[in-house]
C-alpha cells in the first residue's frame, strides 16, 4: 500500500512547521497543524484561549492530579481534566482526518494515535541547540538567554506530553522512517526529501 498520510513531528524551531506546509503544497494535500486547536475548542466546549494554552503541553502536576482525582471519586461524572479532553478531541480528530484521505499532520502525536495504519509515513525534524537558539532569538526578538530558556520549556513540554500519551520517547528514532537535520540539509530539500519517499512506494508498486 502507498502512502496516504504524512504526520511530522518537530522540534521547537527546527523549522519542521515550515517544512511541512512546503510538502502539502507540493502535494496538494490538506495541512493541518492549528486546525486542530480551533476545532478542539469547538467540539470539546472549551474557550479556545485554554485550548491553546493546553494544546501539546502538560498542566502541572499538582493541577493534573487535583483535576484527575476530582474525574476519579466522581465515578466519571465530573470532566476530564482540561488537558486531557483536548487531547483526547484532537486524536479523535486526527483518526477521522485520516479516514477522510491523505493529508499533511503536524505534531500531537499523530504517528503513534494511526500506529495501527500501514499508510502513514511518520518524519521527524531536528536542528542544533545552536542554530534553534538563533532562530528563535530572530523571530521572538529575545535575549540568548531568554531564547534558550523558551525553547528548553517548549522541548520539555512536548517531550512531556508525548511520553504521557504514548508512552513513549519522542526523539526515538524507532518511530520514524526519516530524521532530518535541518542544520545540515535546506528547508526545501526536507520537503523535496519527504515527498520523494512519499511517491517511492507507489512507484515501486507500480514497476512490480
Amino acid at each position: 500500500m502507498s502512502y496516504k498520510i504524512i504526520t511530522i513531528n518537530r522540534e521547537f524551531e527546527s523549522e519542521g512547521s515550515e517544512i511541512a506546509q512546503d510538502v502539502a503544497k507540493r502535494l496538494h494535500l490538506p495541512y493541518y497543524d492549528k486546525f486542530l486547536i480551533t476545532e478542539s475548542a469547538e467540539q470539546s466546549g472549551i474557550s479556545l484561549h485554554n485550548v491553546e494554552r493546553t494544546d501539546e503541553q502538560l498542566e502541572s502536576r499538582f493541577e493534573y492530579s487535583r483535576a484527575a482525582a476530582t474525574y476519579q471519586y466522581s465515578g466519571g461524572d465530573s470532566p476530564l481534566p482540561t488537558g486531557a479532553r483536548v487531547a483526547q478531541v484532537q486524536f479523535d480528530l486526527i483518526r477521522q482526518l485520516a479516514e477522510e484521505g491523505p493529508c499533511v499532520i503536524v505534531g500531537r502525536c499523530a504517528g503513534h494515535i494511526l500506529r495501527e495504519r500501514d499508510d502513514v509515513l511518520n518524519v521527524f525534524i531536528h536542528a542544533s541547540l545552536e542554530s534553534r537558539i538563533s532562530r528563535t532569538m530572530s523571530r521572538l526578538s529575545l535575549s540568548e538567554a531568554q531564547a534558550a530558556r523558551v525553547l528548553k520549556q517548549t522541548d520539555k513540554a512536548r517531550k512531556g506530553y508525548y511520553k504521557k500519551y504514548t508512552d513513549r520517547d519522542w526523539n526515538d528514532p524507532d518511530q520514524y522512517a526519516m530524521i532530518l537535520n535541518t542544520d545540515i540539509l535546506s528547508e526545501e530539500v526536507c520537503a523535496e526529501m519527504i515527498c520523494e519517499l512519499y511517491q517511492l512506494i507507489l512507484i515501486l508498486q507500480k514497476d512490480a
